[in-house]
């Protein structure tokens, strides 16, 4: 008897402790602002490291990636410039429909993997990666650049990875043509957390540049 009391005390404790932890999750929730709230959900921060070798960017185009199109998902969106923080983490897009280009990377088009992140959601409903997981092999993927080329990815294909053990060589790493990363956050959702466990990294290779006139007049 004294063993199943210990038992079912235990089960309390255990119990009482969850309840604190996600009252305790509420209240930080509530006192987060509106902009903080909408970045909460399914961020990318914090969990993704690149890097940049010598032999990574042997040369560099001037020119700089406005804007991206996604045709077969219906994604169209201007691309925030991306930084790293003091830790050299990659900080995500502070606006949840627009994507984000990382500046200190690869340009889209040069010989390198060129990464550009979107949340995949927000409390307060999707965001601009939400139908990223729907990119198949051979799917077309366009990035508008500032010298008026219009640079034309083909899809690979995509692989769901921990966000703990991101594979950063794989994604940041040097190519020996030009690539295209895509990523956003995956399922399974932490409620406690408060964000997703998984990261879904779209890889693509580059298809074409050209200019056209679509550019010329600004569309």
């Amino acid at each position: 008897m004294g063993g199943g009391a210990a038992l079912a005390w235990g089960g309390v404790v255990e119990r009482r402790a969850a309840a604190e932890q996600v009252a305790a999750e509420h209240s930080r929730l509530a006192a987060m602002t509106a902009a903080e709230r909408r970045l909460a959900r399914g961020g990318t921060a914090g969990l993704q490291n690149p890097t940049i070798s010598g032999s990574q960017l042997p040369t560099r185009s001037t020119a700089t990636p406005i804007r991206l199109l996604i045709p077969s998902i219906g994604v169209d969106t201007g691309l925030e410039d991306l930084h790293q923080d003091s830790r050299g983490v990659l900080v995500a897009p502070h606006y949840a429909d627009t994507a984000g280009w990382w500046e200190k990377g690869v340009v889209p088009g040069d010989v390198g993997a060129a990464v550009i992140v979107g949340h995949l959601d927000t409390i307060l409903g999707p965001a601009v990666f939400e139908h990223l997981k729907q990119l198949r092999p051979g799917d077309l993927i366009e990035i508008r650049m500032s010298d008026q080329r219009t640079v034309r990815f083909s899809v690979d294909g995509s692989h769901v990875v921990k966000k703990a053990l991101f594979p950063s060589k794989e994604v940041y790493g040097a190519t020996p043509d030009a690539q295209l990363r895509l990523i956003t956050c995956s399922e399974p959702f932490d409620p406690v957390a408060h964000s997703y466990t998984d990261n879904l990294v779209v890889f693509a290779t580059l298809a074409s540049s050209r200019t056209g006139p679509d550019q010329a007049r600004g569309r």
